[in-house]
């Protein structure tokens, strides 16, 4: 009998390949592997018997994966006759340790037990320390940090203070790690995917709302959103087994340096890698930033290509859509934003821009009221609603620069009073915290509406700034309206996706930029797009791309 094992895995890091064939290696099987674009196809010969123990054995080898998105067996006649996919040299990576290490370093009767540097092919550390067992040590660090001490320890990717969450805590800036999921789950609103992603074999941080306020003593504030993740590496996973152990189930780590801490540097020279951080939907996840365990080697920088078509591109070049009718949206805090469509027959055309100016927040009030009389009798309302903030905002002055999305929240999140800062690429930051703590299900509708000047056609942001103006004066909450920015925005999107697929026959619609990080902007946009098109992100290179392509072969 033949069976075949399907994989729809979209990493080419070859941890799921390199498993499978370590798996083998346990068994007399003939056995042929394929690759074809995103699938991975197994095909293993032998007794019922024979077949039974090994697809038993590989469930329990092989780990899940955020690249991972659908498997299968069924048995089929006869063995492929492409030739197998061969393995090449590609350099070690640094990837969190696979479910073999882990069974091995948790059994006390194995010769591996708590052996930070445990030897393996797939996902082993290469950096020569002694092997051996290390519960000692960090039964030590764990009593330190259980005694309310920061300790600075390094891990196989760079040194990092760590500490119990109190407010005792010295970091400034920290992620959360967690001994298990669900302690992250009762202190979190993590959805299902988003737990699923966190104890995949990549670990990746992501960013959610706490249920709980962590008040650190070095200023009186509390912290909502934070970063999460589950133990990426040996070091981490077995000091947090000996800290739940002292009822300590969340630590923070941190890259601040603090004088006279314990230091424990069990593990020298270690190499500095960013662990990914991620954002999830229901059907999609994106890349925020981070290489650790991405086959980073087989990419390069061009700085000769404009960043946000760089990322466009990427996107085309990872799911080989050169040949197909492309729509494009790109949607940078950094850069420029705009609709592109890209087609072999007719090259790239902009279809939408974002791009506006304003001098001041005054300009935004002057055009308003020239706008007509409904606007005039707007400003004059706000106005008087509040006329110290009025004359307040009034006097600020934009930099000369081109404005995007990004920056028209900002400019709506000063004009509604929502912060103090009087920068708008600082004033988003609080319409994006504020949508992602909203927990119900609609915000009032913002508008978004283009319009052209000479032959493009460029967003509207007064319309934008009009309305929410209106339903600040209506008392809707600041996290409703704010949720209401985001999301009656992703709502335009997707009605300008459908008229594109009307109008030039998109195939495919491909997503790129930093603004994907928020949380609930890249899960209605992934769900409302994906409704009437295929859509696309990166697949191993963070959101906003940059300029980072394939092997240096340009489209354009």
């Amino acid at each position: 009998m033949i069976l075949e094992f399907s994989f729809n895995y979209l990493s080419s890091s070859l941890i799921y390949e390199k498993i499978i064939l370590r798996t083998l290696g346990n068994f007399a099987l003939d056995y042929k592997m394929l690759r074809d674009k995103d699938e991975l196809f197994l095909y293993v010969e032998g007794s019922d018997d024979e077949l039974e123990a090994f697809a038993q054995k590989l469930s329990l080898e092989l780990p899940h994966s955020i690249f991972l998105y659908a498997t299968d067996a069924k048995i089929v006649e006869i063995m492929p006759e492409q030739e197998a996919l061969v393995l090449d040299n590609k350099p070690k990576l640094s990837m969190p340790f696979c479910p073999k290490c882990l069974a091995e370093v948790m059994d006390e009767s194995d010769k591996n037990y708590y052996n930070i540097f445990h030897e393996c092919e797939v996902c082993g550390y290469d950096e020569g320390g002694e092997s051996r067992s290390y519960k000692e040590e960090l039964t030590e660090i764990a009593k330190e940090i259980g005694e309310g001490s920061s300790v600075s320890i390094n891990t196989f990717y760079g040194k990092y203070l760590v500490g119990k969450l109190d407010k005792n805590c010295s970091a400034k800036e920290f992620d959360i790690i967690s001994y298990d999921l669900g302690t992250i789950a009762k202190y979190t609103n993590a959805t299902n995917s988003e737990i699923a992603a966190l104890g995949a074999i990549e670990k990746p941080l992501i960013k959610l709302k706490t249920n709980v306020k962590f008040k650190m003593d070095f200023e009186d504030v509390t912290k909502e959103l934070i970063r999460f993740k589950m133990p990426d590496d040996l070091v981490l996973h077995l000091l947090l087994c000996e800290l739940n152990k002292l009822g300590i189930d969340l630590i923070f780590i941190s890259k601040d340096e603090v004088a006279n801490k314990k230091k424990f540097e069990l593990v020298e020279q270690a190499k500095k890698q960013e662990p990914i951080e991620i954002v999830v939907g229901d059907n999609h996840l994106a890349i925020v930033s981070g290489q650790k365990g991405l086959p980073y080697e087989n990419l390069k920088e061009d700085r000769a290509l404009v960043p946000y078509i760089g990322a466009f591109f990427s996107v085309i070049k990872e799911h080989k859509l050169e040949e197909k009718t492309v729509a494009g949206i790109n949607l940078s805090k950094d850069y420029h934003n705009n609709i592109l469509i890209y087609s072999k027959k007719f090259g790239m055309i902009e279809y939408l821009s974002f791009k506006f100016n304003f001098d001041s927040i005054e300009d935004v009030f002057n055009k308003i009221t020239a706008s007509d009389e409904s606007g005039k009798k707007l400003v004059e309302n706000f106005k008087n609603s509040n006329p110290e903030h009025f004359n307040e905002i009034r006097g600020i002055v934009f930099e000369k620069q081109e404005f995007n999305v990004y920056k028209l929240w900002g400019i709506v999140a000063i004009v509604l009073g929502l912060t103090k800062e009087k920068k708008p690429f600082n004033a988003a930051k609080v319409i994006e915290e504020n949508a992602t703590l909203f927990l119900g299900t609609k915000g009032p509708r913002i508008d978004y509406k283009p319009k052209r000047i000479d032959s493009k056609v460029y967003l509207d942001p007064l319309m934008c700034i009009r309305t929410a103006m209106s339903f600040k004066l209506a008392k809707i909450d600041d996290l409703t309206l704010c949720f209401g920015v985001i999301e009656s925005f992703v709502e335009f999107l997707s009605s300008v996706l459908d008229e594109i697929k009307d109008e030039m026959k998109s195939d495919a619609v491909v997503v790129t930029g930093s603004l994907l990080q928020n949380r609930g902007l890249f899960s209605k946009l992934a769900k409302e797009a994906s409704a009437n098109h295929k859509v696309y992100f990166n697949k191993e290179l963070p959101i906003d791309g940059r300029n980072i392509l394939y092997g240096g072969n340009e489209l354009i």
